[in-house]
């Protein structure tokens, strides 16, 4: 993906070869980023260790220092390798099509564990944890902005009204789903994710077909 801001985020030695296809150097790169995810997933990143990646992944700990420099570059790198796993819902061709997607794949985030970890170590910003936000900031508002695209194309269509704002209609059809999961414990059933996109189009003014009226 050109442009994308999550390579402006500063990973040392993470090369061409971690994506190559066949030969070691791919395998060996292949089983680093899947030992990080593991680990951020059980550990979290404040307590990430490079010598637990490298024992899990089975390679030497030098390996790791040569090839991606430290705790920031390995984990900015992990998330470009596997950011296919979170890309932008498609085009369905309206409006409440579009929303259900992205609560979809908001809810399919929520449930991975990498993710999750990583959502569990957010909060204020001190100086302990600004390399964390340093990957944060360069991770989610890229995603943000990618699915605003689809608002800006409701508004192009008819189907909000001229004016509309694409972050502030984001925030608020998302929002619900974070606190129902993470504050509550309650799941993100269909039923919450259709009632949540037909609020959230009634209050923007939507016209469109489809909403329900429960």
């Amino acid at each position: 993906m050109a442009g994308d801001p999550l390579e402006d985020v500063q990973h040392l030695h993470a090369d061409a070869a971690t994506v190559r296809p066949g030969g070691r150097t791919a395998r060996v790169g292949e089983a680093v980023i899947d030992a990080t995810l593991a680990e951020l997933a059980e550990v979290g990143y404040g307590a990430l260790r490079i010598d637990a990646v490298a024992e899990r992944a089975g390679v030497n700990k030098t390996t790791i220092y040569r090839r991606w420099g430290n705790k920031v570059g390995l984990v900015s790198t992990a998330l470009i390798e596997r950011r296919g796993e979170l890309l932008p819902p498609a085009d369905t061709g309206t409006l409440r099509g579009d929303l259900l997607e992205l609560l979809k794949e908001i809810r399919l985030g929520l449930q991975t564990p990498w993710i999750a970890a990583l959502l569990r170590e957010t909060g204020p910003r001190t100086a302990e944890n600004s390399d964390l936000y340093q990957l944060l900031d360069a991770f989610w508002p890229a995603r943000f902005r990618a699915s605003g695209a689809m608002l800006v194309r409701a508004v192009e269509r008819g189907e909000l009204p001229p004016g509309t704002d694409p972050d502030f209609l984001l925030e608020a059809i998302s929002g619900p789903l974070y606190f129902r999961l993470l504050m509550l414990g309650r799941p993100l059933d269909d039923a919450f994710l259709e009632k949540t996109a037909d609020f959230v189009l009634k209050g923007a003014g939507a016209r469109t077909a489809g909403i329900s009226q429960a």
